[in-house]
């Protein structure tokens, strides 16, 4: 399994700023996800970035991650997608694996947003042994947690290369609504999978869970 890690958004509900770079205890929830994803055994890991480079590519270097760079200031979930997944399959993405580069050898793809505050070694591997217990034909694989998906999102390497081939435009979601029986949800009470930064009032529902801990940006986004 390698992971690719969503980190393009704008976090305009947030007032324009790097979700990734806010600290818990000051550590960023870029570091504290790719402790997890790695204790978890996922090694491969990559990062997609767009705006925020200033902030976010210092602390994906520092993470030994393999970058992807947005060349427009501005990009959609389906554009990290999708250059995410050509980065997947493009020839000797399996380098340092032990594998061959051909299509047909890739490793199966988690994509994870960058915004996932709760998100530790358990519940990634959690996933992991559900996914490599999974039944013949389920191509990709998401928690559901009360009737709401949430993420990490798994991915066969057959999956990978069937949403490589759609038109421009259409993205991960648009695969899973034509395959539904391709789907293997995972049933879990972990709300740590649906929990994200998207709103002030999610962040203020973080300061209060890990107070006394503090809950801050870095500079310069530290300032109103």
């Amino acid at each position: 399994m390698a992971a690719t890690i969503l980190a393009a958004g704008l976090g305009r509900r947030l007032g324009g700023r790097p979700k990734a770079a806010l600290q818990i205890g000051g550590r960023s929830l870029l570091e504290r996800l790719v402790d997890a994803l790695r204790a978890a055994g996922i090694e491969q890991i990559r990062i997609v970035l767009g705006p925020y480079t200033e902030t976010l590519l210092p602390l994906a270097q520092r993470c030994g991650l393999q970058v992807l760079a947005h060349d427009r200031p501005e990009t959609g979930l389906i554009d990290s997608q999708r250059l995410s997944i050509q980065a997947h399959l493009a020839p000797g993405q399996a380098q340092g694996l032990g594998q061959s580069p051909a299509p047909a050898q890739a490793p199966d793809l988690m994509l994870v947003l960058a915004d996932l505050p709760w998100l530790q070694a358990d519940h990634v591997q959690a996933l992991l042994e559900h996914w490599q217990r999974r039944t013949a034909g389920i191509e990709a694989q998401m928690p559901l947690v009360a009737g709401v998906r949430g993420h990490p999102v798994l991915l066969s390497w057959r999956a990978v290369g069937q949403i490589d081939a759609l038109a421009p435009g259409a993205g991960i979601r648009d695969w899973l609504k034509n395959h539904p029986g391709l789907i293997g949800p995972f049933i879990s009470q972990q709300r740590a999978y649906i929990t994200d930064l998207d709103t002030p009032a999610d962040l203020a529902a973080l300061e209060q869970a890990v107070w006394p801990e503090p809950v801050r940006w870095p500079a310069p986004w530290d300032q109103p």
